[in-house]
């Protein structure tokens, strides 16, 4: 994006140069003369014009119209007083001479004029080629860097490059005062100042000569605008005098940079906006949910607590050995729920922390799956089939936090299926261990398979109330990503679920060989 730095700093590059012009004029007539001089018996008048009018030629080029005047100016008198009879005089001894003067000077000052207009035409083109440029480069430095913040450092540093700048710096409001978003080099103490007066200017405005170029040092404010409304300022200050040219073509680039980059700003704000309504929006959301799914949860087995406890202290009933037990039995079956969601809510909140702090040690899913098999096989009667191979390699992972994910997964498989067996299988991909949880349930709709993972989302079906409070997968998936590992579902060929949880196998060093 800098390449063309050196070229496009200074808008001015090429404009008039008037003293060359005229030392062109000057020099060229005579260095002309000189030699024409010594041939003047040998040499027609014609070809003396034509020379003549080559520096008229070049003089007009070098500096604009005046040096090209002056040149046909000069290469009048020298014609007349040194090529034409009698010598040394401004009278000609012919009639046709004067004709000839008057044919040489309308030449001169016709193409001193068309060469003058058009170096002028060449140097616009050239400076609006300039502009196009440099505006390229700034406008790019407003694109494909993320976060506003990011964006404005790379604008402060774009501009300072391609100006050659001492300082730049992006000054935007907050509350009643102002930040500086973003700065490179050099800025001055009075950014606030600058802003509060960017908010009343129709123009870039300088401290200093209005127009002229900036002094090392000197700082010029330029409003940045997004209609009329004015969100930030740009403060640059100029750097050595190689770099200080500051003119209309430079003002009129930065200015409508500046716009560009108020652009940015706004959007950025308004991006910023969008995310926190999000952000609420999210957070209201599961708020709702959890109130939704957890009130249920909760009422429910503390409606059943109360209950047996009630009936306990009841004075007035006798209840017998086994009605007693019966409530206790109620009483504890309801609490280790209530322990249960405690937990998750707890799991839950430690995920979204990122507090989850698994402790590794290196197993294999053999002896990790064994147990939790042996409970399921032991809470009913379905069977559950286990295909772990115990030459799988092993895997780092929290002993308690896997058997966590295990026994979830397992618990939904077999609750939606009823007669069919539940599968178990495990093998090794490149460089990781896949274990699946297989199932030929009803299983699970395609738009579905991702939103399973959310929290607090129950999957609706069978006309019945939806089971369990949505915690359950979204804490599996968290616990498997804090192990470094993805959980994800498949549909089972010929129907139903498998829950595929992916973990990185660990790798055996090779044993030193004995010396």
């Amino acid at each position: 994006m800098l390449g063309d730095m050196d070229v496009s700093r200074r808008l001015g590059v090429g404009r008039p140069r008037s003293a060359v012009g005229y030392a062109v004029a000057i020099i060229g007539t005579a260095a002309v003369t000189g030699p024409l001089l010594g041939v003047r018996g040998d040499v027609s008048k014609t070809n003396v014009v034509l020379a003549y009018l080559l520096v008229v030629t070049a003089s007009a080029a070098a500096g604009g119209l005046g040096p090209g005047i002056t040149a046909a100016a000069l290469g009048f008198l020298a014609f007349d007083f040194l090529f034409l009879p009698p010598y040394h005089t401004f009278i000609a001894d012919d009639t046709q001479d004067y004709l000839s003067l008057g044919v040489y000077l309308l030449i001169a000052v016709v193409v001193s004029l068309l060469v003058s207009t058009s170096e002028r035409r060449r140097m616009k083109a050239e400076r609006r080629e300039q502009e196009t440029r440099m505006l390229f480069d700034l406008s790019s430095s407003l694109v494909a860097h993320g976060s506003l913040e990011d964006t404005l450092d790379s604008v402060v540093r774009t501009v300072r490059a391609l100006f050659g700048l001492a300082g730049c710096a992006i000054v935007l409001p907050r509350g009643d005062g102002i930040r500086v978003a973003a700065s490179d080099g050099e800025v001055p103490d009075d950014l606030g100042e600058r802003f509060a007066t960017a908010a009343a200017q129709t123009s870039v405005q300088v401290r200093g000569p209005i127009g002229g170029d900036l002094e090392p040092g000197m700082a010029l404010t330029v409003p940045m605008r997004s209609g009329e409304t004015v969100v930030g300022a740009l403060v640059v200050v100029a750097g050595d005098a190689d770099s200080a040219g500051f003119g209309e073509p430079e003002r009129r680039v930065l200015a409508t940079f500046a716009n560009q980059a108020a652009l940015a700003v706004e959007q950025g704000q308004q991006e910023q906006q969008r995310n926190r309504a999000r952000a609420l929006q999210e957070t209201d959301r599961l708020r709702t949910a959890l109130l939704n799914s957890v009130s249920h949860d909760l009422r429910t087995p503390l409606a059943s607590i109360k209950a047996s406890a009630s009936s306990l202290l009841d004075g007035d009933v006798e209840w017998s050995q086994a009605e007693r037990e019966e409530f206790l039995a109620t009483i504890n079956t309801e609490v280790d729920r209530l322990t249960h969601l405690v937990h998750n809510l707890l799991d839950m909140s430690r995920i979204e922390a990122g507090a989850l702090d698994p402790r590794l040690v290196e197993t294999t899913l053999a002896e990790a799956v064994g147990p939790v098999v042996r409970r399921a096989r032991a809470a009913s009667r379905q069977r559950v089939d286990v295909d772990v191979p115990d030459t799988l390699p092993p895997v780092l992972v929290d002993p308690v936090r896997l058997d966590q994910v295990l026994t979830n997964l397992l618990d939904n498989a077999r609750s939606h299926t009823a007669a069919s067996p539940v599968q178990v299988a495990a093998r090794q991909a490149d460089g990781t261990v896949e274990l699946r949880v297989i199932d030929h349930g009803p299983g699970i709709p395609g738009p579905e398979r991702e939103r399973v993972f959310d929290q607090f989302y129950r999957l609706k079906g069978g006309g019945k109330r939806p089971e369990g409070t949505g915690m359950g997968l979204a804490i599996c998936r968290g616990i498997v990503q804090a192990h470094g590992g993805s959980l994800r579902v498949e549909t089972t060929p010929g129907g139903g679920a498998t829950f595929v949880l992916v973990l990185p196998a660990v790798v055996e060093q090779p044993k030193a060989a004995a010396s």
